[in-house]
């Protein structure tokens, strides 16, 4: 069994504050005793919160990365804009963990956490919002976020069929 590095565990403990309570609720002090470290340990690692909340974001855009890898077969640049929107669909059709979503909202209050994710968005989706496939992104997007802004959450079946519809307004390869 792999071991969990103290990093890893510290990130792990950082998404469950926000996941339970929010992204506000994230102390250094919080985190120590959500990770069972020491507040220095958490230091060593994050000397600062922007650096827990620059770990966080490098840890979900990694985890979407590798989704996005498996569910199109190749990495970004060996694949069509169709492709890649259709990993993007496929990879956005589950419902948003709360943690993530918080963590995408608060991103925006730091300049440079928006630019890391610009950075996997742009190798994967369009960045025209002119082009006749940026309302697809934007109804994947919608989706992912569905559950959190709207009074009903979907089913899985629900969730399917509105991710098999998205599917089809892309052309086919």
């Amino acid at each position: 069994m792999l071991r969990t590095s103290r990093r890893q565990q510290i990130i792990q403990a950082v998404i469950g504050i926000i996941e339970q309570r929010s992204v506000e609720a994230l102390t250094f002090e919080s985190v120590a005793a959500a990770a069972g470290i020491s507040k220095s340990g958490i230091i060593y690692h994050f000397p600062t919160r922007h650096d827990l909340l620059r770990g966080v974001n490098q840890h979900f855009i990694d985890q979407w990365e590798t989704e996005l890898q498996e569910v199109a077969g190749a990495p970004a640049d060996q694949l069509t804009l169709a492709q890649r929107l259709r990993a993007v669909v496929v990879t956005l059709g589950g419902n948003a963990d709360r943690a993530e979503l918080l963590m995408s909202l608060e991103s925006h209050d730091h300049p440079e956490l928006p630019q890391m994710w610009a950075e996997l968005e742009d190798q994967w989706m369009s960045t025209d919002p002119h082009s006749e496939l940026y309302p697809v992104q934007l109804m994947a997007l919608g989706l992912w976020a569905h559950d959190h802004v709207h009074h009903r959450a979907l089913s899985e079946k629900e969730r399917a069929d509105l991710v098999a519809t998205i599917l089809d307004r892309l052309p086919k390869d």
